[in-house]
């Protein structure tokens, strides 16, 4: 213990001395292994490859002549299955949209061009009636600015060529295609262009079951039935008369059924029964009633006014500013959906109009989509220089279009 006492300091110092010279042999030992390395030691093997190699020489990649070949048409990749109908996208597939007509919303144009129903709507405001074949997609013309111009049309208000600033129905860039004068309202396209086919064959009548008042009563007898017939609303009971399409027919008895539904009401029918015949009809609470031949529906775009015609009937478009003019309805094409028109006072060619055009009325009517009239924005009423809409000049303080109260000028662009 006195050596380790004495010498302990000349231990350590030996020790470590030690220690350093190992450390010196392993350093030297790395050195010696890291000479021995050769390129070939640094190579990573491979394997062969799954893959098919190609020339990029070959005829496969000769770009300019494949474009010379081939169409450089977007080829449709169609549906990837039955169930979606053919509407999806993946960026890669583009597809037409348009805007629902009953709840604005835009919707393929699959669904009407196959005529079908809006998928979010359904065409309730149609009472799911399907869409009718749209018309085919046309270029909307710009009208030059001298005539928009001479018209007061307000160059800053891209919508101004969709206003109608005569009143008679037709946008200004509809009677300028069509060359008549957009700011008389006694002179525009022919009115059975403002037309449409809304239903043919045998329609819907306008009656409906619109509620059963029991009384706190079992006896249907005692019963207050709701219809609305031709926008009228009236009560009637079991015993009472209902004209249905020109025919009487008597209410006979009421059909209840318990309410299966979570809001648990009862279901109604009543059974009708024709009085100088055989007839018999059940209208359910929400149900339909047909009319019993063919008869077509058309409306009239520009104040929604609808006619309701069988074959050989007369009509009247028009009112006092624009004019009338009468037609009579020549035939239907039901399966079509379109009604042939002819002017009551031709003996030839009475189904043209006057620019010789076949005056048929289809589902989507003659004016496209593009070229309806849109209303201009509200204006105050109160605000000086700007006349209500549909008047000459809308949007122009002091504007007097020239053809205002001369029913004799014709426009530049006007049919001669």
């Amino acid at each position: 213990m006195d050596i380790l006492k004495k010498h302990y300091e000349k231990l350590i110092l030996l020790l470590l001395l030690l220690i350093f010279i190992g450390l010196m042999f392993h350093v030297l030992s790395i050195v010696q292994q890291t000479s021995e390395i050769q390129d070939h030691h640094l190579q990573i093997p491979t394997r062969q490859p799954d893959y098919q190699t190609h020339d990029p020489n070959a005829s496969t990649f000769d770009v300019p002549r494949i474009f010379k070949e081939t169409s450089l048409s977007w080829v449709n990749p169609g549906s990837r299955s039955g169930s979606d109908n053919g509407i999806y996208t993946d960026l890669a597939y583009v597809f037409k949209i348009v805007k629902c007509p009953f709840c604005g919303k835009l919707i393929p144009r699959k669904y009407m061009d196959d005529m079908l129903v809006c998928p979010f709507c359904n065409n309730a405001a149609e009472n799911g009636d399907k869409f009718v074949k749209p018309p085919a997609d046309i270029i909307v013309p710009a009208i030059p600015d001298e005539i928009r111009r001479e018209y007061g049309l307000d160059s800053n208000d891209p919508d101004s060529d969709f206003y109608d600033i005569d009143g008679d129905g037709f946008s200004n860039v509809y009677e300028y295609m069509m060359h008549t004068d957009m700011g008389n309202v006694r002179n525009h396209p022919p009115l059975w262009h403002r037309l449409r086919v809304i239903e043919v064959g045998r329609i819907a009548l306008p009656i409906k079951l619109v509620s059963v008042n029991t009384m706190d009563s079992d006896d249907p007898k005692q019963w207050e039935l709701r219809i609305d017939a031709n926008g009228m609303s009236s009560f009637y009971m079991i015993g009472t008369e209902l004209e249905v399409d020109g025919r009487f027919f008597m209410i006979e008895s009421v059909d209840r059924q318990a309410g299966a539904g979570p809001d648990k009401k009862d279901l109604f029918a009543i059974n009708l029964k024709e009085m100088n015949g055989d007839l018999k009809l059940k209208l359910a609470m929400g149900g339909v009633l047909r009319s019993f031949s063919d008869k077509a529906v058309l409306q009239d775009i520009s104040n929604k006014r609808q006619y309701t015609v069988m074959v050989g009937d007369s009509l009247s478009v028009g009112d006092r500013r624009t004019g009338s003019e009468s037609y009579r309805v020549k035939e239907f094409d039901a399966k079509e959906g379109t009604v042939l028109l002819e002017i009551p006072s031709k003996s030839e060619n009475s189904t043209e109009d006057e620019n010789g055009t076949k005056m048929l009325v289809t589902g989507s009517g003659r004016i496209p989509p593009a070229l309806m009239v849109k209303v201009p924005p509200a204006r105050d009423e109160m605000q000086e220089g700007y006349p209500p809409y549909g008047n000459p000049g809308y949007g122009n303080p002091g504007y007097r279009n020239p053809g205002y109260r001369n029913p004799g000028y014709r426009n530049p662009g006007m049919r001669r």
